[in-house]
């Protein structure tokens, strides 16, 4: 078809455009990756709005997806929808593949490709979890997702691998900004527990990703803070000098913490 041929051109003249891969570039693919990443959750959310209206006839939370249906179907719909997480999760395992299933072993050990058959897969699955009831969280498929977006869309353009890591570490991170709204905690976590660098040229893109998927959630309309914080009184005074001493605690315990968790 002339569009797949067109495509193919388009990606053979992009493989000889080495300069995609340079740092300049890197912040520039930055922002498109957090559009995308925004985006792709925005996309899971209506996919499980979709789910809950084709079975039910409503959509929302669980308990206003329930509320109107008899008890027979109160007991179907979160059945039928396990089932079918489940037939999606056995088709995800039966296929191997040379590319990684999960973001993180993408970015840490491997060369930034993921398997799209199977990640699709893992987040229908995850999906049709969620929109029925399942005790699971959506977050994790909707980063899931957002990474997916950002390793196919690094491969279409021929990034080099270290850079198509970053790539989807950059994904990561934007879809942590868009799913739980905190751009600043999305970029430090995925730089330090994923990554496991702070400099500059892996923070700075982080960065970039989480700050354009919060921007781009705000501009649709979507963003919504999962906490809602009451009125403050402002600090004044010797209570600063509280606060201080708390956090020199905290930054003594903190690694005793981290050595117990290994302990």
């Amino acid at each position: 078809m002339p569009y797949k041929k067109y495509i193919r051109f388009t990606r053979q003249r992009i493989r000889h455009w080495h300069w995609l891969s340079d740092t300049p570039a890197m912040l520039c693919w930055a922002v498109v990756m957090g559009v995308l990443g925004a985006y792709a959750i925005l996309i899971f959310y209506e996919g499980i709005y979709l789910v809950q209206r084709l079975a039910t006839g409503h959509y929302g939370s669980i308990t206003q997806v329930t509320r109107s249906l008899s008890w027979e179907m109160r007991l179907l719909f979160p059945t039928l929808g396990g089932l079918c997480a489940g037939v999606l999760l056995w088709l995800a395992g039966r296929k191997k593949v040379s590319a990684s299933a999960d973001y993180m072993e993408a970015v840490v050990i491997g060369d930034g490709r993921m398997s799209v058959r199977q990640g699709l897969l893992r987040i229908l699955s995850s999906l049709f979890t969620v929109a029925s009831g399942g005790a699971i969280g959506r977050e994790g498929a909707m980063i899931h997702f957002s990474s997916l977006a950002a390793s196919v869309f690094g491969r279409f353009i021929y990034v080099r691998p270290e850079r198509l890591r970053l790539l989807v570490a950059c994904g990561a991170a934007a879809g942590v900004a868009a799913a739980y709204g905190a751009p600043l905690a999305g970029a430090i976590f995925i730089a330090e527990i994923v990554l496991g660098s702070m400099s500059i040229q892996v923070l700075g893109p982080l960065l970039i990703a989480s700050a354009t998927a919060n921007m781009t959630m705000r501009m649709v309309g979507h963003y919504k803070a999962p906490y809602e914080m009451l009125d403050i009184a402002a600090v004044q005074g010797w209570e600063i000098i509280s606060f201080v001493i708390l956090g020199l605690l905290i930054g003594l315990v903190a690694p005793g913490f981290l050595k117990l968790m290994t302990f």
